[in-house]
């Protein structure tokens, strides 16, 4: 006879599905068996929610799109609608969109599906999209990267993991972000930001995301480091082939310098420049001063 003071457990279970009955999920739709789907939210064509993904309210879905565990989408999200590409044919198929574990989505986000059936548009895990932020197709998102409020990424951009967006900020096509940047609100972007740099003007490097590498679990040494390599290569940025040979040089004794002279390498668009070069738009301005095209105000009213 059992002991009637032994307690016995039950056997964990699955939480059962919780669907809507508003919602239209579409026949092809692969749902873990605990996923909660709230009123309103339609799920057209493929789509994969993994275990314990949550659609709050009026989320629209349009597969292909695979969402990992754990994520979150709030009222008036989209995923997976056709890129905003001239070129893109409505209804052409698509590698869809991949988002990873544990993001949260909030309210009316949009991820956009990519442009061909190579590699679909990707939202690392641990990502929080804040309201009204957007991730054009084709990007790559990493891990962990923060976006604030109304957070605009064009097409075909990279992100590092650990990169935080703050409010209004806009990429360009094509961009690539570094690991642990960090982009202060307002700022455009149209060049390629260094890991561990932090952008306070339009295409300006304002100095390094101290912060963020810390909390990062960047080593004290290494931090060093990289603020060395920022002083001789960014305050006053030398020419590309120069600023490698400086960086190359301390890569051995730093990981995260090599990281940097790679990222620099691979680029393509070109380098955010630091404080030290003067602003493209007052070079252009002194430029067609000397050329006699500009007047100031004050020589205007003395003629």
């Amino acid at each position: 006879m059992p002991n009637p003071s032994t307690k016995i457990h039950p056997t964990p279970t699955t939480p059962p599905q919780k669907i809507h009955p508003t919602a239209i999920i579409s026949p092809e739709a692969d749902l873990a068996e605990d996923v909660q789907i709230g009123p309103n939210c339609v799920l057209t064509g493929k789509v994969t929610l993994g275990p314990g993904v949550r659609l709050i309210a009026a989320v629209h879905i349009q597969g292909p799109v695979t969402i990992g565990a754990g994520t979150i989408l709030y009222p008036g999200s989209c995923v997976g609608f056709e890129p905003q590409d001239y070129k893109f044919t409505p209804g052409s198929p698509t590698a869809g969109v991949v988002i990873g574990e544990r993001c949260l989505l909030r309210e009316h986000t949009s991820v956009h599906a990519a442009t061909s059936l190579e590699m679909p548009t990707t939202l690392g895990n641990e990502c929080l999209m804040m309201a009204c932020s957007h991730v054009g197709h084709d990007c790559r998102i990493g891990n962990k990267v923060i976006m604030v409020n109304y957070t605009g990424i064009s097409g075909h951009c990279e992100v590092g993991d650990g990169v935080t967006f703050s409010g209004h900020v806009g990429l360009h096509q094509f961009v690539r972000i570094g690991r642990l940047a960090f982009l202060s609100g307002g700022v455009a972007v149209g060049m390629d930001v260094p890991p561990f740099c932090m952008v306070n003007e339009r295409n300006r490097l304002g100095g390094l995301n101290l912060v963020g590498m810390r909390r990062g679990g960047i080593a004290r040494t290494e931090i060093t480091e990289v603020r060395r390599a920022f002083r001789d290569c960014f305050r006053r940025p030398p020419p590309t082939k120069e600023m490698l040979q400086i960086l190359d040089a301390r890569r051995e004794r730093s990981p995260a310098v090599a990281e940097i002279a790679e990222f620099i390498r691979a680029s393509s668009r070109g380098i955010c420049p630091g404080m030290g070069r003067p602003p493209r738009v007052l070079t252009t301005y002194l430029q067609r001063r000397r050329r006699g095209e500009i007047v100031d105000f004050e020589e205007e009213d003395a003629r």
